[in-house]
Parts: structure tokens; C-alpha cells; sequence
């Protein structure tokens, strides 16, 4: 190679190193910077927000929320020791519709005609729940059934309410030697005493009678407990009552889904049960037969249409 070939090329050489040099160097500025440049948080410190309007729109009720649960107590295995009462939970009008179940209730299932008593006497609760949907026309959700233990400690949680005793109430239970002696006039019911009033065998307008003492003693249980203690300890009462020996298809995961409807309730009304007493009248079978009126009706009073 020539002198001057050689002094091109070391030329050439040298003006590729340095331009890298310039602009690698200029790049690594550019690109550090860049990657550690502070963001702006100019702004930010001013967005401030609203926990009320967040916990707001936790929970807006709509019509048609709710749920249609079946209650049976059965404190004895015999028919005036047994009560049904169907409740639907609405918290679009913040209420729990209470309708009580006499027992004697006329049914037909698969071709088979009885009454509600015996429906669940020979078929147990999920033979209940079918006749319940078969004359009412209604779905049931769920099923709580109480025993006398569980009862007792449901009753318990609520407190005490003040009922005005019709006659005076005496009765020996055969089964169970248990005396009950109450005098008619308003009375302070604990949880013993409350279950004898509802289980009085003896009324003088009989199963019917005893129905509407039920609806308005478990309205008023239900209103207690919500000036009280499901205000206050909801989680505490679910899960004491779930762990006694109640018999329920109500899930935890049932539980904390309504949670929210509930509490939206409690916090707006104090007495959210609402009764709702049957109508019908006496079959040539001696079953009572639900009026065709009353049945139709059920599902407004249940804020369902």
C-alpha cells in the first residue's frame, strides 16, 4: 500500500472512532437521563378520594333483590310443636315479609293430597318445601329449620318481646311432663316462654289461631333483633347460629353475599318485618284451603312483580 493510501485510511479509521465516541457518549447522556429522570407528581397530591362515595356505591338494592327462605321450628315431633313460616328478604323497600304457615294447610303432590304437616312428617323438609311452592306458587331459596336448642339460642340473640297473651294459657305436655302456665295480658317473653306460647296446643280458634301467634311473635322477635344485637353483631349471630344444631341449605357463601343488603336494611329501618296473615277457609276434608286471591297476591307483597 502507498503512503498516501495508508494515511487515507488511518484518516478514515480515526473519524469512525471518534464519531462513536461523540455520539455513544451523547446517546448514554440522553438514554440516562431519560431512565432516571424524576416523574412528575405535580398534581397528584390534589386528587383526593371519597371513601363515603366509595362505600356508597358498595351497595344500591333493586327491585327483585332478595330471597325466599322457608322457616320450620319443630320443638317436638308433633303437629302444635311445629311451626312453618315463609319470609321473603326485599331490601329494595327494606323489609322481610313474614307470612305464617298453619299447619293443616291443604296440598297435592303427585297426586297425593295432604296437608303441610303431613307433607313434612312423612317426607321431611324437602318434601315441606315442595308442597310450600306447590300452593303458593312461589320458589323457596332455602330452608332454615330450628330445633328447640336452636331455637332458643336464636331467641336468645334477639331478646326478650312483649307480647299480649290472649287466655291464660295451661297445658301438661304428655310427652315431656313440661307444665306451662302463663296469664293472659302483656307479657315479657324470654326465650322458654316464648317457645310455649308458640307451641300451645289449645287455642280456641286452633291451628289457625296458633299460625297468626307465631307470625306476630317471630315479627316481633325479628324487629327486637334489629334495634339490637344484628345491628350490632351480624357476623357474631350467623355464625353461632350456623354452628348450632340447625338444619339449613344457607351457605357461608350465601351469607356473605346478601351481607351487604342486609346491613343497607338495618341501617335504614329498625323494624324491617312486615306480617302478612293468610286467608282461606275450611275444605269439606277439614284442611285449610288458601284463598286463590291471597295466593295471587303474595307476589307483590313480596316485591317480586
Amino acid at each position: 500500500m502507498s503512503k498516501r493510501s495508508a494515511k487515507i485510511a488511518a484518516t478514515y479509521f480515526l473519524t469512525i472512532i471518534i464519531s462513536l465516541v461523540l455520539i455513544g457518549g451523547g446517546g448514554y447522556l440522553v438514554i440516562n437521563k431519560y431512565l432516571n429522570k424524576t416523574p412528575d407528581k405535580s398534581g397528584i397530591d390534589d386528587i383526593v378520594i371519597d371513601d363515603g362515595a366509595a362505600q356508597d356505591a358498595e351497595y344500591a338494592p333493586v327491585f327483585g333483590d332478595g330471597r325466599t327462605v322457608l322457616f320450620i321450628y319443630e320443638a317436638e315431633k308433633s303437629q302444635t310443636s311445629t311451626s312453618f313460616l315463609l319470609a321473603r328478604f326485599a331490601p329494595a323497600d327494606n323489609k322481610a315479609v313474614l307470612v305464617p304457615l298453619q299447619t293443616d294447610i291443604a296440598c297435592e303432590l303427585d297426586g297425593t293430597a295432604n296437608t303441610l304437616y303431613e307433607f313434612y312428617r312423612l317426607g321431611g323438609t324437602s318434601s315441606a318445601k315442595r308442597a310450600v311452592e306447590k300452593f303458593t306458587g312461589l320458589t323457596v331459596d332455602r330452608y332454615l329449620k330450628f330445633t328447640k336448642d336452636s331455637f332458643n339460642t336464636f331467641s336468645d340473640f334477639m331478646g326478650n318481646v312483649e307480647y299480649n297473651i290472649p287466655d291464660n294459657l295451661i297445658f301438661q305436655n304428655p310427652s315431656t311432663g313440661e307444665s306451662t302456665v302463663i296469664k293472659s295480658g302483656n307479657q315479657i317473653l324470654d326465650s322458654n316462654t316464648l317457645r310455649k306460647v308458640m307451641c300451645y296446643p289449645d287455642y280456641s280458634g286452633g291451628e289457625e289461631y296458633r299460625a297468626k301467634v307465631v307470625g306476630n311473635l317471630a315479627a316481633e322477635l325479628l324487629n327486637s333483633g334489629s334495634r339490637g344485637i344484628l345491628r350490632d353483631s351480624l357476623d357474631s349471630v350467623f355464625t353461632d347460629i350456623i354452628n348450632s344444631d340447625i338444619e339449613t341449605d344457607i351457605t357461608r357463601y350465601d351469607y356473605d353475599e346478601d351481607k351487604p343488603a342486609i346491613e343497607y336494611v338495618l341501617a335504614n329501618t329498625s323494624e324491617p318485618a312486615q306480617l302478612v296473615i293468610p286467608s282461606g277457609s275450611y275444605n269439606e276434608n277439614g284442611c285449610y284451603q288458601l284463598d286463590d286471591t291471597f295466593v295471587d297476591a303474595l307476589p307483590r307483597w313480596f316485591a317480586m312483580e
